[in-house]
Parts: structure tokens; C-alpha cells; sequence
């Protein structure tokens, strides 16, 4: 199926990006969004935009953002998200589309009939696959796709693959992420058919086990692993403790969590003592309501995430007033669809903070000229007001724990426990902190538990309730290592604040969320 990309999409100027963008915004919303999805035709009714006044990106800020709260499904309303599908009729395309789109139409109904033009519109419109976000903060939404939109997924997977580096006449990939109708597992899966690369999807550790895992790395001798951060690392413990040689591995390709550089620095030591020269890691960046993911290039977290300008507009905006921040600076992620059918969506507020920014001029590391967004994220989400005191309470970002305890060498696993005191709803908010030591605490573990229990409160002037240190096994356990999608980082027992078990994410991760 042919797609509406541009073959050199990442050598043009920043110029040539924004007037294409233009072109093809003014196209989409006028042939494509507008037309045939009823959310956005109400959306653009309700607020009183006219379609014809987007004539550039500049006019996007004319639209009112597209919010969670907008699409996602209610128990009153299950179907919400069926709106956002785009579906064309006879009428809609009649009146909708210029001639040149209806000509091939007309001359599939001369030649063939009224069956040939319904199949060259099933084709591109019919939904026959979906992508679902994880429900942490509302139900979960479907997402629908299309041929074309499959078609899209595995262009973008080339290009992730060609922005990572990966050589497809000699490189094998490994694809660890859970299976699950999620856009990280089918994202790697379309990357090896788009980028005619050999993968084995192994559904992760609750599907396969580490055990079998191990085994496949040892057999298949891939160059890359994809998954999400935390089973990465631990698989590749459970491989340096039995004396594996990894040296086949080039790199590792992450997902669904934030990396921390403390993180990277475990891992890349951990390859590098099981023979691996020089390992790359790259972050992934992916949320189910583009259905699609953005990746480092060669360059790691000094390159940020590369996205693909014929295909989207990312703008980075205030969270708080809406206003466009200018390069570099730190401001939410919106993004809007430009090429794609089944569940599309503009001007979506993802809930992404991207500190840094997005730039525009050219990658020092690979040469592309796209815009790339830095590779620090947080959710804006994350800064959650903890109840200490009845009367004041503390804006706490979580990922500072994380960070702080991942670049301790004495802490190999974690669990944050979040609770209210005695279970009661209406009293105060409680941290308990789970660690697993490593060898380098050595044997006083209670003066370890004491010295990142001050430093957890300087960073975040949040006392930590209690420090109870596990053996590794039973850390492994709570935190479901192999028997949970995602492991259960940190745990939100107060009810209603938080589902239980969500982890510090970039986004869901999607990425994906």
C-alpha cells in the first residue's frame, strides 16, 4: 500500500519541514480528519474553527488541545473512542474530496464495479487491528488500525532501525516487551518485517521465562535486546551470575520507563563483563495515541528521540498556560497526527514533560535534520502532592528517587510502597522503601538503609516512613519480575489516588503508556 511519506523526510531543512508541514496539515484535516472522524468534526463545531483557516503549522494553535479526558471511554459512555475512528461514506467523500482523490474511485466503479471501490476503501480505512492504553488513570483505550496504518508501523520500524544504527544483512533482534495488544511489543515486531530484519518475539519473561530467554540469546546470537528497562536488567544479572558469554550484543534498545544514566552505566558495565565491546543504549519513546515509537540514534541520550516530520507535528508547549515554548526549552509534548487512518488524532496533550525541549537543526551524531525531542522526560503526572500534614503537603517527583537509588551501586533492587497510615483513607500519606543490596554494601546493611534514607530526603524533603531490607529473591517476588507485564516499581495503596502498581514511566510508555 502506498503511503503519503516523503523519501527523504530526514534530510530536509528546518524551512522545508515547516511549509511541508503546512501542505499536508491543510490536506488532512480538510480530505481526511474533518470529514470523517465525528469527534473532530463536532470538536471543530463546538469551538468554532473553520478547517480552512488551518493554512499553516503556525494556525494549529487555533485548534483547542485534545485532552485524555476528551476520548478516553466512561462507564457510561464504554464507546467514546469510536469516534476518534475515521470512517468515509459516499456523501462525506463526495463532498470532501477533490477530484483528484475521486478519480481512481470512478475508474475502479467503470472497470470493475461498485465491489471494486468498497474493497480500495476497506483497504485503507478498515480497522483490523488495535492498540489499547494502560488504563492508569482512566479506563483503558482502544486505538484501532488499519492496513495503512500497518503499513506506517513497519516504515517507522525501518527507520528506528536505520536511526539505531542496525544492520539488517548481518543483525539479529531479540524483542523482550510483553506481549500484549500494547504499542511497544508490536512496534518491535514491525520494525524486524519493515526493516527485513531476523527477530525472535519472545513475549517477555512471563511468557518464556529467563530461563528460556537465556537459552534463545545463546541459540539466535542476537546483536540487540528490546524491552522494557527493568526485566533487561535483570535477565542480564541472572546471565553475568551464570557466566554467560554476551559478546554478540551491540546494543540495547528500551522502552517503557525511564532511563536514568545510572541505569545505563549498570547495564553497559554488566555487558561489558560478559564480553560484550562497547554496547549502545538507546531509549525508546513510544504512547499509544500515535501508534507509533521515536529512538536515539548512535548517540544514546546526547541525541534525544528522532521523530519523523512527514508523518506528525510535535509541539512542545507550557503545561500550565498552553503557550508554544521556543527551541530548546522545557515544555509538554503535544502531538498531531498527519498521516494515518483508524483512530487519529491533533493537537493530543500526551502529559509528557520533555526537560530540554525539542531541537531542530541537525544531529551531530547521525547528520539527520528532523526535530528531536531530549531524551529527559517526566510525567507531568509524576509531581503528586503527598498529604505529610493535614494542613500543608509536599510536591514530591518520584523519578528523583528512582534516579537517586539506580545510581547507587549498593542498591540492586527496589520497591516503593505508597500508603496511608493504618489504611485510614483520611490520615497521612506513608513511604516504605524495599532495597535488595548488592555486594558493595557490604555487611551493615542497616547503615546503608540509614545513608540512602537521609539522601532520598535531601533530593525530594520527604522523609522515607521505614527501610526494610530483603533478600534479592523475595524483592524479585513483590515486585513480579516474571509473572507481571510491567514489574510492580511503585506500589499506590492510598486507593483512588493511583491504580496500584504504576511505575515511574516516560509515558507510557507507552513508552508507551
Amino acid at each position: 500500500m502506498k503511503l503519503d511519506l516523503d523519501p527523504n523526510w530526514d534530510k530536509r531543512s528546518a524551512e522545508e519541514i515547516r511549509a511541508a508541514q503546512g501542505r499536508k496539515l491543510r490536506r488532512f484535516l480538510m480530505e481526511q480528519l474533518v470529514p470523517f472522524s465525528a469527534f473532530y468534526r463536532r470538536h471543530f463545531r463546538q469551538h468554532g474553527v473553520d478547517p480552512r483557516s488551518i493554512r499553516s503549522v503556525d494556525d494549529l494553535q487555533r485548534i483547542p488541545f485534545t485532552s485524555k479526558s476528551d476520548i478516553a471511554p466512561t462507564r457510561e459512555e464504554p464507546q467514546r473512542p469510536r469516534d476518534l475512528v475515521l470512517v468515509p461514506n459516499r456523501q462525506l467523500i463526495r463532498e470532501h474530496w477533490p477530484l483528484a482523490r475521486k478519480l481512481p474511485l470512478l475508474f475502479d466503479r467503470l472497470w470493475s464495479g461498485e465491489r471494486a471501490v468498497l474493497e480500495r476503501l476497506a483497504g485503507e480505512y478498515r480497522p483490523v487491528s488495535v492498540f489499547f492504553t494502560t488504563g492508569r488513570t482512566a479506563l483503558p483505550t482502544a486505538f484501532l488500525l488499519t492496513r495503512y496504518d500497518l503499513c506506517l508501523l513497519e516504515e517507522v520500524g525501518r527507520r528506528i532501525l536505520a536511526v539505531g544504527g542496525v544492520n539488517p544483512a548481518e543483525d539479529k533482534l531479540l524483542n523482550l516487551f510483553p506481549y500484549a495488544p500494547h504499542l511497544a511489543f508490536w512496534q518491535v515486531y514491525y520494525a524486524g518485517i519493515g526493516g527485513t530484519v531476523f527477530t525472535l518475539n519472545t513475549g517477555g519473561g512471563k511468557v518464556m521465562g529467563t530461563d528460556g530467554i537465556l537459552q534463545a540469546v545463546q541459540k539466535v546470537q542476537p546483536a540487540y535486546l528490546a524491552g522494557i528497562p527493568g526485566y533487561i536488567y535483570h535477565m542480564l544479572r541472572e546471565a553475568h551470575g551464570r557466566g554467560m558469554d554476551f559478546s554478540c550484543i551491540k546494543g540495547l534498545a528500551l522502552g517503557g520507563d525511564k532511563i536514568s544514566p545510572g541505569y545505563r552505566r549498570r547495564v553497559k558495565d554488566l555487558l561489558g563483563a560478559m564480553g560484550a565491546r562497547s554496547p549502545r543504549v538507546v531509549s525508546v519513546l513510544g504512547f499509544t495515541e500515535a501508534r507509533k515509537c521515536w529512538s536515539e540514534c548512535t548517540g544514546e541520550d546526547r541525541s534525544g528521540f528522532h521523530t519523523y516530520p512527514d508523518a506528525e507535528i510535535i509541539e512542545i508547549v507550557d503545561p500550565e498556560t498552553g503557550r508554544t515554548k521556543g527551541e530548546g526549552e522545557t515544555g509538554e509534548l503535544v502531538y498531531t497526527c498527519l498521516d494515518g487512518r483508524g483512530s487519529a488524532v491533533i493537537r493530543y496533550r500526551t502529559g509528557d514533560l520533555v526537560v530540554g525541549g525539542m531541537t531542530l537543526g541537525t544531529c551531530e551524531h547521525c547528520g539527520r535534520t528532523v526535530p528531536r525531542l531530549a531524551s529527559q522526560l517526566d510525567r507531568v503526572s509524576n509531581l503528586r502532592s503527598f498529604q505529610l500534614s493535614k494542613v500543608k503537603g509536599t510536591l514530591v517527583n518520584l523519578n528523583l528517587i528512582k534516579d537517586e537509588l539506580e545510581k547507587d551501586p549498593r542498591v540492586e533492587e527496589w520497591q516503593l510502597v505508597i500508603k496511608k497510615r493504618g489504611d485510614d483513607p483520611y490520615d497521612l500519606d506513608e513511604l516504605h522503601l524495599n532495597l535488595s543490596l548488592s555486594a558493595q554494601a557490604g555487611s551493615d546493611g542497616a547503615r546503608v538503609a540509614k545513608e540512602i534514607e537521609s539522601r532520598l530526603f535531601e533530593v525530594t524533603e520527604v522523609n522515607v516512613n521505614t527501610v526494610k531490607i530483603l533478600p534479592l529473591k523475595d524483592l524479585l517476588d513483590l515486585l513480579g519480575m516474571e509473572t507481571q507485564l510491567k514489574e510492580k516499581r511503585i506500589v499506590d495503596l492510598r486507593g483512588g489516588s493511583a491504580p496500584a502498581g504504576e511505575p515511574v514511566s516516560t509515558g507510557s510508555t507507552e513508552s508507551e503508556r
